[in-house]
């Protein structure tokens, strides 16, 4: 719905009354509380400031915009913005503490002068789904844009516009989110362990958060195996033999040691999430143990925490354009006809989401005894923006505030568990390498034995730990478990061109293991605010 709602005409007189009605109105309209109240106090505040600025009345409108609501409000007379700053105050008088509260809250604030009148607005509520709907549009966009200029352009025109301007800005943008991944992990951890209560409880909840990863990483092999052996079924027109298999890999002790540094600063400049982990595990069970002394340090890390979310929230604000150039290239890099290439691992990867969102469901309903059909509504309107971004660890501050904000789990909880997730819970991974591994191995020749399905489930839960959490994390992993089961280290190739493809049903699965463990694990600790959770 857009348009306007409803309006009302504030006096001195009948400001009391007509408060009230507005904040019935916001009620019936399904807002939440602590909105409403929010709304109606800084609707009292800029009304005392125009009606002592001789302002006589003042038009309010409730205006919804999709998922959006807002109240307008207008008064003729001079010139005046009510929101402007004033330091001349005290903290004896009470305009400083009307001036506090406007200032607090001055995200939901704006002002504007317009056609001689003086234009106030506060934000009831944020359009949840205007971030999604606006990447949807640019993948649009982008595959119609990419398809004209592929059709009217020379190869060599494309190649270049490609190069030197949709890969680059994607580029620059995936480097600003790789920069702030490290810290935004170390404090978040550090944080969400800081302000937990006892040491016991990090290993209480991580034992249980470990069970679930378990439960689910294995829900997600069996699925994938059993996609895999039948959608792959038949003949297959051979590409190659497999030969000579030798190549270093990752093996599963190397990553197990390779967990703690020997240097402080090398994680964080690296990227090793895993290290990182560590990191803050280490520092942030020292400092939850130290008591009152470690006060300062406390207050620095949740500084720390708020400074690199927010400089995360205001580089993601381009994630719509960074769609569209993602897109736009990828239709340049392999045209549409090629997209048909690859259509049963895309279907089989489909399908895997679509069966672990099932799974997802079936554990909140069974573990977390919460109405499963209000989880897979939310976290189908979240999952656009992972399918976007291709990479696990930048979808991660969307994955905190979906939990915070549409699921009602504690912000402690979900700093803890979120990072810890986007790290290392990864049942998109683990599903794209067992599929992956049984079409190369078709494509190659390859027996498809109970031991080799046997060999491909074991490496891909254990590599699925421990994968990168960015874009193409999963095609580096999937070397190593191609050697693994004898399939040539070349076949990679393959899967290269058309894994941006692959990584939009991919990404979106390992974000929502982790959200489903982070909601879990705050029922189990009776940390979800279930009004929050039912809310619309």
């Amino acid at each position: 719905m857009i348009g306007n709602a409803s309006s009302f005409l504030l006096t001195k007189e009948t400001f009391g009354s007509e408060q009230g009605k507005i904040e019935e109105k916001l009620v019936q309209m399904g807002i939440e509380h602590a909105a409403v109240i929010r709304s109606s106090l800084l609707l009292e505040e800029i009304c005392y400031r125009l009606f002592e600025h001789k302002s006589k009345e003042v038009k309010v409108g409730i205006h919804r915009r999709f998922g959006a609501v807002s109240l307008r409000l207008t008064s003729e007379g001079e010139a005046y913005n009510p929101l402007s700053e004033e330091n001349s105050w005290t903290e004896e008088e009470v305009d400083y503490f009307r001036h506090i509260i406007l200032t607090s809250n001055r995200e939901w604030l704006g002002y504007s002068r317009r056609n001689g009148k003086n234009c106030l607005s506060i934000e009831v509520r944020k359009d949840k789904k205007k971030q999604v709907r606006n990447t949807l549009m640019g993948m649009a966009l982008g595959l119609l844009v990419g398809s004209v200029l592929e059709e009217v352009l020379s190869p060599d025109l494309v190649s270049m516009i490609d190069t030197y301007a949709l890969r680059s800005a994607r580029t620059m943008f995936l480097n600003a989110m790789n920069m702030m991944l490290a810290p935004v992990v170390l404090f978040s951890i550090m944080a969400g362990i800081m302000n937990l209560s006892n040491v016991s409880e990090v290993g209480k909840m991580g034992r249980y958060m470990m069970g679930l990863y378990l439960v689910t990483s294995l829900c997600a092999a069996g699925g994938a195996l059993f996609l895999g052996v039948h959608i792959f079924s038949g003949e297959f027109a051979q590409i190659g033999t497999a030969g000579d298999t030798a190549a270093a890999h990752m093996s599963l002790l190397d990553m197990i040691v390779g967990i703690v540094p020997h240097q402080f600063a090398e994680p964080v400049i690296s990227g090793n999430m895993l290290q990182v982990i560590f990191l803050a595990l280490l520092f942030g069970l020292t400092i939850n143990s130290m008591g009152e002394k470690a006060r300062p340090l406390i207050d620095i890390v949740n500084a720390m925490d708020t400074l690199c979310l927010r400089v995360i929230r205001t580089i993601v604000r381009l994630v719509p354009l960074v769609a569209f150039l993602s897109m736009a290239s990828l239709v340049f890099q392999v045209g549409l006809e090629s997209l048909w290439a690859f259509m049963e691992a895309l279907l089989a990867q489909g399908l895997m989401l679509v069966f672990m969102l099932v799974v997802y469901g079936a554990l909140v309903a069974a573990a977390g005894h919460l109405p499963p059909w209000i989880f897979l509504r939310k976290l189908a309107g979240f999952l656009p923006l992972p399918a976007s971004l291709g990479s696990t660890n930048a979808a991660m501050p969307f994955s905190m505030e979906l939990c915070v904000k549409q699921l009602g789990v504690q912000e402690k909880l979900a700093g803890f568990a979120i990072p810890m997730g986007a790290s290392v819970k990864m049942d998109g991974n683990c599903a794209f390498l067992i599929l992956q591994s049984i079409m190369l191995a078709k494509l190659y020749g390859i027996e498809v034995s109970s031991g080799f399905l046997m060999t491909l489930a074991l490496t891909s839960v254990a590599l699925s730990f421990g994968s990168p959490g960015v874009t193409g994390g999963a095609v580096i992993c999937l070397a190593s478990v191609a050697v693994s089961v004898g399939i040539p280290i070349e076949a990679i190739g393959m899967v290269l061109s058309v894994d941006p493809l692959v990584s939009m049903l991919r990404t979106p699965l390992n974000s929502a293991g982790g959200i489903t463990v982070a909601l879990l694990l705050a029922r189990h600790e009776h940390a979800v605010d279930e009004s929050v959770y039912r809310a619309e």
